[in-house]
Order: C-alpha cells, then structure tokens, then sequence
C-alpha cells in the first residue's frame, strides 16, 4: 500500500522573526501550531529514511499525526474567523497555509477562497496555491497540475510522480508560480530524477498502484 509521506509544501517555509505589529498571542499561537505540525512530520520522513515505513512505530505516529491536525485545524478555523491576519511573519503565514494544506478535501474546498485571496493579498506564496491544487486534484480522482505529490511504493520502496495533467508543459506551469523545474524539485526534496520519457515508462506501474491503493481503502 502506497505511503504518502511527505509534500513539498512542509519544505517551502523559513523561521522569521515576530513582527511586533502583530498582536503576540495570535502570533505565539502559530509558532506553536508550526511546531506540532512539522515535528511530527519530521520524525516520519526520518523513519521513512530509516526503512521503517511499514513499522508499527511509523502508524503509530501517522496516527499520532492524524490527531494533531484535527487539533490545529480547530484553532486556525478559531483564527480566521475574524479573516487572515495581519502583519504576521512569513512561518505564521505559512502556518495557516500547511494547516489547511493538511486537513481533509472537504476542507480544503472550503478554504480554497481563502487561500486565492491569500495569495492576491501578498500573505502567502502562488507556489502554496499550487500545491494545494495538485493536492485536492488528485483526491478528487484527477490528475495533478504542478508535479508537487510525490508517493512511495511502501513493498519497493520507489518513488513516483503522481499522474500530471500536463507532462510536457509542467515546467513552464510551475514557473508560472514560482516553483522550480520538476528535475531541480524532485532531486532536492526527494533525491529523484526527472526524464519524461522515464515518467511515462512507468505510468502504467503508477496507476495499477494508485488503483490498488483505492481498492484497500
């Protein structure tokens, strides 16, 4: 069964220091949610580079991770209730953004507004918007835009691309947002190489697992 575990959103922020214009406890409040979100994602990558990916240890901090996004999803919901803050830090901003990048299809497409006018807003990055799309296009049933979801093949072991929209013209796509080519993605966040001819070669291998991994839903 296909393991996703990790996205390239996770990789996209940088620790800024707080703006004093932004009042501390909204603030405080977003340093806190970054630290559970990404901590535990980071110990599941290590276990991934460890091998451990099938480990009980490994489902059960999934589990784990599962549960802290229920919780921060209910204090960044408790936050934008009044709109997308003011003034906050670039890792606040992001912050909001992973949160609902981590949360169920249903609330993505809620906050999907939210994000656009984020973005229009200059409060988070085009590149975020884009892989909140590829993310909701794919648990939809279609295929992603921007080549940002990546899985593992939990018996092997080997990384995919998940099935591209448009193979041939997903650089210039992620240009557009500001993201790098898929060779210079794909090597720095998950040591893959890129070669189109590659990708379709082993469309076939993506798609009979992607079926299996419904299947055992």
């Amino acid at each position: 069964m296909i393991k996703i575990i990790v996205s390239l959103a996770m990789l996209l922020a940088s620790s800024i220091v707080t703006s004093q214009n932004q009042p501390q406890n909204i603030q405080t409040q977003l340093d806190s949610i970054w630290k559970t979100d990404q901590d535990i994602r980071f110990e599941l990558i290590k276990l991934q580079q460890e091998g451990k990916m099938n480990s009980d240890e490994t489902k059960e901090l999934a589990q784990q991770m599962k549960t802290q996004d229920s919780v921060n999803l209910e204090k960044v919901e408790s936050i934008l209730q009044n709109g997308w803050p003011d003034d906050l830090n670039m890792q606040g901003n992001q912050t909001i953004f992973l949160v609902i990048q981590h949360a169920d299809l249903q609330t993505q497409k809620e906050y999907l507004p939210v994000i656009e006018k984020a973005v229009q807003d200059n409060k988070t990055f085009p590149a975020n918007l884009a892989l909140l799309k590829d993310r909701m296009a794919l648990r939809e049933g279609k295929k992603q835009i921007y080549g940002s979801q990546i899985f593992i093949d939990s018996n092997t072991g080997k990384k995919y691309v998940q099935p591209l929209q448009n193979p041939e013209g997903v650089d210039k796509l992620r240009a557009e947002v500001g993201l790098p080519s898929m060779e210079t993605y794909l090597q720095q966040s998950f040591q893959m190489g890129w070669k189109l001819e590659e990708y379709y070669k082993n469309l076939p291998e993506i798609e009979k697992l992607l079926e299996e991994r419904k299947s055992a839903k």
